[in-house]
């Protein structure tokens, strides 16, 4: 920012000071506009949430933005099945043989507190499609400002391995001993990278993704809020794993949370039971 004296014998000094002034100020403003995951219109107090990931529908809509007035509206959009060209819908079916088509979030998830679940293993595949958006709206139909962040104000993230706890990556089948689930449960991301037994395969501000004894984990974040309405900021991250020999994968929700500037991320509990079944725990 230039600064312009009328006077043309004012003394360069002075008008250096007053540039450094100007340039320091300047800078404060700016570095007080970060922007938040979650806030309130001024107009209307309505809440907004901003994603870090956008949803994509199959009509072509893209969100990245979402007012909780609106959540109703997306829950009747088809969900997008990705690269998978000529699916528009999953396949559910009840025990008797009853079987009924879904393509929203709305339909998929009347479908499952009725009883359906995906045919098959090929419909089992393409019902994780739907967790990603349906489990967000179930999640910010929840979702409040929260009163105060050890998350956003100390700008970390699933990216910092030394704050996430190991007892977050998903075990699957038997431990060596009881002993050993204990002893993991007490050690980070970043312990088990440094004794080489975790590998991180993709790792950036938001999505991380490691790989550990022939299990790999993907997390990635999606938005922040309060989700257990304890007035403290949470992460809500999409999970999924699977095994690097075999079919088995599985996909979800979990909710991260920090609840002291030392303390590490926790899963948050509890949860409102209409966020299920999407949830880890």
């Amino acid at each position: 920012m230039k600064y312009r004296s009328k006077r043309s014998d004012r003394k360069p000094l002075l008008c250096s000071i007053l540039c450094l002034l100007l340039s320091i100020f300047s800078y404060s403003i700016v570095a007080a506009e970060k922007p938040s995951s979650v806030e309130k219109s001024d107009q209307n107090t309505e809440v907004i949430f901003q994603l870090i990931e956008p949803i994509r529908f199959a009509d072509g809509t893209e969100v990245k933005s979402i007012a909780k007035s609106e959540l109703d509206g997306l829950r009747d959009l088809p969900v997008s099945f990705g690269e998978n060209e000529g699916i528009e819908s999953v396949r559910l079916r009840k025990k008797k043989g009853d079987e009924i088509e879904v393509r929203t979030c709305r339909e998929y998830d009347t479908g499952l507190k009725r009883g359906y679940s995906p045919a098959n293993n090929m419909e089992r595949k393409l019902a994780s499609f739907f967790k990603y958006p349906c489990a967000l709206l179930n999640a910010l139909e929840i979702a409040s400002v929260a009163e105060e962040s050890f998350i956003t104000d100390a700008e970390v993230g699933i990216a910092n391995l030394e704050l996430l706890p190991f007892s977050v990556f998903p075990h699957v089948g038997e431990y060596k001993s009881r002993q050993a689930f204990a002893k993991d449960l007490q050690t980070t991301y970043q312990q088990k990278l440094e004794t080489g037994e975790l590998v991180v395969r993709e790792k950036t501000q938001h999505v991380l993704e490691i790989e550990y004894e022939g299990l790999v984990q993907s997390l990635q974040e999606i938005v922040r809020a309060d989700f257990n309405n304890d007035g403290l900021e949470d992460v809500l991250v999409d999970e999924g794993h699977w095994v690097t020999q075999g079919t088995y994968s599985s996909y979800g929700i979990i909710v991260l949370t920090r609840k002291s500037m030392t303390g590490k991320f926790e899963v948050a509990r509890p949860l409102d039971p209409r966020a299920s079944p999407y949830f880890f725990d």
